[in-house]
């Protein structure tokens, strides 16, 4: 707009200009025309110039005027609950170790018979067991049994805890065994010992005489496990030989300790009112200076019928002086 109003002014001054030039001869009055117009002509110039610095000027952005002063902000602190980690698994180990049983393997019931089986499990990992966690039927006979069963009571780790269970043998004759597991409360099953066993309950439903074809025996022995201390003095090495006898019902059972070097000792005798576990323990001395061979102590049950069991390996004497 503002270069409009200059062209135009400057057009009338030059037609102006010509005009006067050609009507008379120059004047003192023609030279002041000229001079108007030239200074007219200069003004513009100068009014551009100042226009130009003001547009320039009118876009420019002030600098914004920063407050160096910082205002602190509050900082929101998570709130702590007590609610456990869904990933739980990853801060502790679960793990079990078999401590004891009722109802022991082989047992003999009469068909529709209701037990009670309880096994004593300790708390070998590092997890803290409580009511979430399970035990749960596994494979087998269930045997009237629950599918799962919430723990009965808390088991810091070191802990033991009994898990009973009530179960009604079948009304068929046999042997019957079910299987059982224990679970986390994010799902992991795992059983007892370094290979992760599972729980068992084995029974045989007859009238545990021979005449039923489906009992292979009366009542007698069903199992024997060892526990081997040692005590060590100046001179000698002394073992202590701890047998476990398993009866799967009323028995008298007579039994012989052998040994490795012959000394044995025969006719030793339990008797068993009920399905239980009895102890029979044993002493053995060598001096330290004896033969490095290896011992073993052996159980054999003569009564009620001939039955031998497993060796179990004494441990190495004890260091010289």
């Amino acid at each position: 707009m503002f270069d409009l109003h200059l062209k135009k002014s400057l057009i009338i001054l030059s037609v102006l200009a010509v005009f006067m030039s050609a009507c008379s001869p120059a004047t003192e009055e023609q030279a002041n025309i000229s001079t108007a117009v030239a200074q007219t002509v200069q003004a513009q110039n100068s009014l551009t110039k100042v226009a130009g610095m003001s547009v320039i000027t009118s876009t420019m952005t002030p600098e914004a005027n920063f407050d160096t002063t910082m205002t602190p902000q509050a900082l929101s602190t998570p709130a702590i609950t007590n609610t456990p980690l869904s990933g739980a698994v990853e801060f502790c180990t679960a793990n079990a170790a078999f401590v004891g049983e009722t109802v022991p393997d082989g047992t003999i019931l009469e068909p529709g018979a209701t037990f009670t089986k309880v096994w004593r499990i300790q708390n070998d990992g590092t997890c803290a067991w409580d009511s979430t966690w399970q035990l749960i039927f596994y494979s087998g006979e269930i045997m009237g049994g629950s599918a799962t069963y919430n723990f009965p009571q808390p088991a810091q780790p070191g802990q033991t805890v009994e898990m009973p269970i009530i179960l009604t043998a079948p009304q068929l004759g046999g042997s019957y065994t079910g299987e059982w597991m224990l679970k986390s409360p994010w799902g992991m099953a795992f059983g007892v010992g370094q290979s992760s066993a599972p729980l068992s309950v084995s029974i045989v439903v007859g009238s545990a005489t021979p005449q039923n074809n489906r009992t292979a025996t009366v009542f007698g022995v069903t199992a024997v496990d060892y526990e081997v201390s040692v005590r060590c003095t100046d001179a000698n090495t002394f073992y202590t030989i701890t047998a476990f006898i398993t009866s799967n019902g009323p028995a008298e059972v007579t039994f012989t300790w052998v040994q490795s070097d012959g000394n044995n000792q025969r006719n030793n005798q339990l008797k068993f009112l009920e399905a239980t576990t009895k102890s029979a323990a044993r002493e053995w001395s060598q001096h330290r200076d004896s033969s490095p061979n290896p011992r073993w102590a052996q159980v054999i049950v003569t009564s009620p019928a001939y039955q031998e069991f497993d060796k179990v390996v004494l441990p190495d004497l004890c260091p010289g002086e």
